[in-house]
């Protein structure tokens, strides 16, 4: 349920009926907006003033009205009900936030600073917004469709992820990017035929931590930290920049100083 029927309500109906909800629409005035989103997908709409009674048989509540008093009338109501409720703009009298999304279905990006700041969440929207890719959402797609397969060729998950990581890292992606899904088709099954993810080599990169600041990491670092199954760190490499290696990665430490080596030579 939805109390509002002005810009922000609408922005959070449209949010919500791409989730798949079913809402009802619960305000003194609806706008065209809105009241077309509702027409378009069977939406219940009241136009009336809020009471408690509305409340009744809602799943989940979200108050957008530029009315504080009807605002902390619905956040008491739903606390007292159970039903969890966002109130926009009010974090106190939230239950529950509603993330910033980045939409690439299947591929979705949540971004939420706890309501403490939505002009820095709004920005690193911004900067996800630019950085991920368009067709993202087809590259899952299409790893989606081959998972099985991938599965009933190598059945050593070490094997499997091998497989994906030289997948993601090869033209596959780029072609899924540029519109080419059929020609990418061709290289994964191509790919998967060659079982590439058979392979035992290695490979071993020096990475520079540089005086410790994991901001003045390079964009190539991080990729290789992010995709390395072992790594080796000394004293110099500070706790920020391990954070940035893969949780599930085998960490070493073989700092040395003075009377102190951690292994030898």
């Amino acid at each position: 349920m939805i109390v509002g029927g002005g810009e922000i309500a609408f922005r959070k109906a449209s949010l919500l009926c791409r989730a798949g909800a079913r809402l009802h629409i619960q305000a003194e005035q609806i706008s065209d907006e809105m009241r077309g989103l509702c027409d378009a997908n069977g939406f219940t709409v009241s136009v009336s003033a809020y009471s408690s009674e509305c409340l009744e048989d809602a799943a989940l509540v979200v108050a957008a009205t530029d009315d504080l008093a009807v605002n902390t009338a619905v956040s008491v109501d739903a606390k007292l009900n159970n039903i969890p409720v966002n109130v926009v703009d009010q974090p106190s009298l939230c239950t529950f936030i509603v993330p910033s999304i980045v939409d690439r279905s299947p591929i979705v990006i949540a971004i939420s600073s706890s309501g403490s700041s939505p002009v820095l969440i709004r920005k690193l929207k911004e900067l996800n917004e630019s950085l991920v890719p368009g067709n993202i959402g087809e590259l899952a797609t299409l790893f989606k469709s081959y998972r099985q397969r991938v599965k009933d060729k190598f059945s050593s998950f070490d094997d499997r992820l091998r497989f994906w990581e030289q997948v993601v890292d090869s033209e596959v992606a780029e072609l899924v990017y540029s519109g080419q899904t059929e020609n990418a088709k061709v290289k994964m099954d191509s790919q998967l035929e060659d079982g590439i993810g058979n392979s035992k080599q290695g490979e071993v990169y020096l990475v520079g931590a540089g005086p410790g600041d994991p901001d003045l990491l390079t964009l190539k670092a991080l990729r290789l930290m992010h995709k390395a199954d072992i790594v080796l760190y000394d004293r110099l490499v500070s706790k920020q920049i391990l954070q940035k290696i893969r949780a599930d990665a085998e960490k070493i430490y073989v700092g040395k100083q003075s009377s102190d080596h951690s292994v030898e030579q």
